[in-house]
């Protein structure tokens, strides 16, 4: 038999469930233009009869019981996890390469090799030497002279400033991006501790609210959701989800989250200048996948080829350049301090060399028999205090052979830099071209990863995002709904006024 008020429960039901499914539509379109809101969704399902046996001395049967109403089970989310995914791995190539564009870019800058200069050539190494070629062949012409010797003096000073200031300008890079990396060491340790606190706190939620694993605290999920994402750019992470709401954050293939507990990153510099990123509870290096951290990482580190520790990488980076530029300036002392005759016997043979470069040390001093390098190297004491220091003879001999055999050296002779052989020019030039092709290629595949990255945002946007018109159609299925249920109210009383006052006993 029919219960008498069942009726009046399903339309009730109807419109218990009607109201707040314009609750939710209200707060999806309150929160439109939220960062990191995902929409929700009112979840529900016809509610379900039992036939449980009773004393009453009947059974009830399926008709008497059906139709009792509808049951809102709870209030999800439209969020897609493989998407989620997707969008977080794609984060990671483009901090990643975003990162290396970065560096190279302000490498490129200190090299100042791709200004417009001296025939668009740039102010760098390449343009001083070019102006030193220019003035030593101005200067054979006249042996004996004065003012050439003063511009060649000059010349040789800008080619050795230009070493100093290009590997001062290097180790700025340097400088720049550890103290980026130890920042970003730091943010990454904050988010990992964000992400467990939030874990606590859906944790919490879902034991003193009654949350389920499947409808959980919302606000939270989205809170800690956002968290994931910023994180993602720094490094290759992966998530998969515990029963009681908790996540579990690996970073490469470290587990840097485990529930409520955190294993933190750490910074620190080697003796020789290099970087490590390390796990706190193993002191092993840690190896992030693609994103911000390996980026900046293997580009302080970057030797290419020539790695002289597992430190180091075999990436184009910092201290790549930093050996160009170092090579150079050996290879320019050993020339420029063994050409050009200084004392000569009777019989023509040479007995020294006019010293025109050294290393400058601490005191000042600059000493032409020490070790030569591109943090050191400046021209030596005589040649700074008087250009007459290159004539012959104060002038009075006009041999221009030492002069014509630098300028041939310099210009003309192939010599071998760190597996490259070839003229200072070609040097100069090949590693400035692998600099542009390295820089080309970066910015390439930056440009791909931004574009794959905004499509599958936008794919998610269109899953977890607030559409005007979608939740405008929402309201107005619902308010329909709710005017329905309320209709069915007045119909159900009609009825029951017919069998109470209508009905004849």
């Amino acid at each position: 038999m029919r219960p008498t008020f069942l009726g009046f429960e399903a339309s009730k039901s109807a419109l218990f469930a009607s109201q707040k499914a314009l609750d939710i539509t209200g707060n999806n379109l309150a929160n439109i233009n939220s960062k990191g809101y995902t929409r929700q969704r009112v979840d529900q399902v016809s509610v379900n009869y039992m036939n449980p046996n009773t004393a009453a001395g009947y059974l009830h049967n399926q008709v008497s019981l059906a139709g009792q109403g509808t049951n809102v089970i709870g209030i999800g989310q439209t969020r897609d996890k493989l998407l989620d995914t997707a969008f977080r791995n794609q984060s990671a190539d483009v901090g990643d390469y975003a990162t290396r564009s970065s560096i190279m870019t302000d490498i490129e800058d200190a090299l100042q090799e791709f200004d417009t200069g001296r025939d668009g050539n740039g102010y760098g190494l390449r343009n001083a030497v070019g102006e030193l070629f220019d003035a030593l062949e101005d200067f054979s012409t006249d042996a004996g002279n004065p003012t050439f010797a003063a511009v060649t003096s000059d010349a040789f000073e800008n080619v050795v400033r230009s070493i100093r200031e290009t590997t001062e300008a290097l180790d700025e890079v340097s400088a720049k991006y550890k103290d980026s990396l130890a920042t970003d060491v730091s943010d990454v340790n904050q988010y990992l501790n964000e992400i467990a606190d939030y874990n606590k706190r859906i944790k919490d939620a879902l034991v003193s609210n009654e949350y389920t694993s499947e409808y959980g605290p919302n606000e939270l999920l989205d809170a800690r959701n956002e968290v994931l994402d910023n994180l993602s750019t720094y490094g290759e992470i992966g998530v998969s989800y515990n029963n009681d709401g908790t996540i579990n954050v690996s970073i490469g293939s470290k587990t840097a989250v485990k529930g409520l507990e955190v294993d933190e990153l750490m910074y620190s510099e080697n003796t020789d200048g290099t970087v490590n990123v390390l796990w706190k509870s193993t002191a092993q290096p840690a190896d992030t996948g693609k994103g911000i951290l390996s980026a900046e990482s293997k580009l302080l580190n970057g030797r290419g080829t020539a790695i002289q520790n597992g430190t180091e990488s075999t990436d184009r980076g910092v201290l790549y350049y930093k050996d160009k530029i170092n090579s150079f300036a050996v290879r320019f002392a050993a020339i420029c301090n063994n050409t050009i005759p200084d004392k000569v016997d009777a019989d023509g043979n040479i007995l020294s060399y006019k010293k025109l470069v050294g290393c400058e040390t601490d005191d000042g001093n600059v000493y032409p028999d020490m070790h030569v390098d591109a943090n050191n190297i400046w021209i030596t004491d005589e040649l700074s205090e008087s250009a007459t220091y290159l004539l012959t003879d104060n002038g009075k001999n006009t041999d221009n052979s030492g002069l014509l055999n630098l300028t041939a050296k310099l210009t003309n002779s192939e010599y071998e830099f760190d597996g490259f052989i070839g003229t200072f020019e070609n040097y100069v030039s090949d590693y400035v071209v692998t600099l542009g092709s390295d820089l080309s290629y970066i910015n390439e595949n930056y440009e791909a990863a931004v574009t794959v990255g905004n499509n599958i945002s936008e794919m998610r946007d269109s899953v977890t995002g607030v559409s005007e018109t979608e939740e405008t159609a929402n309201m107005l299925m619902y308010n329909r709904a709710f005017q329905a249920a309320s209709r069915m109210m007045t119909v159900m009383d009609d009825l029951l006024d017919v069998i109470i006052n209508q009905m004849a006993v």
